[in-house]
Parts: structure tokens; sequence; C-alpha cells
């Protein structure tokens, strides 16, 4: 009889496990599919939408508020803004600079979005940014 009892108790735990492993797995999908995955997508679907030129009120009528932004005075006096903006979601927590594409806008006007041309932006502009 405890022969019986002992593998009743052995066939439990491992359906407890799985069952603990399916809750966990569904748990982890629905992450996944958050509010993070929705704005991303949002974000992607609406930057299809984006032209050259249109002012910084115009991209934020379409897009939204920013979830990250940047500005720096240039030595003319002028602004150079970037308006950065989730785009890809991921199981992470820390959200690092991949996960945003930065929108660039020189004076107010939208001049171009994408990290490559961030970083082209970043190591041109150099020379124009205004040192503190």
């Amino acid at each position: 009889m405890s022969h019986l009892l002992i593998q009743h108790i052995y066939i439990s735990r491992n359906r407890l496990k799985k069952l603990l492993l399916l809750i966990m797995g569904v748990a982890m999908i629905g992450c996944a599919t958050g509010p993070i995955t929705k704005m991303a997508k949002n974000n992607n679907a609406k930057m299809a939408k984006l032209s050259l030129r249109m002012t910084k009120a115009q991209v934020i009528e379409l897009m939204g508020p920013a979830q990250k932004t940047e500005a720096y005075e240039t030595k003319t006096g002028g602004t150079l803004e970037y308006l950065l903006y989730i785009t890809q979601a991921e199981f992470e927590v820390n959200w690092t600079d991949k996960h945003f594409t930065p929108l660039c806008f020189i004076d107010g006007k939208l001049k171009g979005w994408g990290r490559n041309f961030y970083d082209d932006t970043i190591k041109i502009r150099k020379e124009i940014i205004k040192n503190p």
C-alpha cells in the first residue's frame, strides 16, 4: 500500500512541475505581447508615415510624445534635437539605444531618422555643437 502512495506522490509532483512550467511559459508570452511590444509596433507603423521637413509639432501629432529626448545648441545658436521612440521590444528591463529609433530635428524640421542617421549626425555635428 505504501508503495502505491509513494508512486502517486511522485506522479503528482511531476504533474505539478509540468503545470508550473506551463504557467511560466504562458506568463512569458504574455510579457512579450504586452504594452511595450504594442507601443513598438505602433511606433514602427507611424514612422512609415514620416516625411522629411515635417515640423516637430507635426511629428509629435503623428507619433505622440517621445519616450526619450536629446537636445543640443549649435554654435550658430540653432538647435539639434532628437526624439527617440521605442521600436524594438524584447524580454529586457533595461532599455538600451538599440530599442529606440531617433528622429533628428534641426531648427524644428525633421532632417532624418534611424540609428545610422543618428550616429552620422552626432559625428558630423560635433563641430557645430556648442561646447559649454
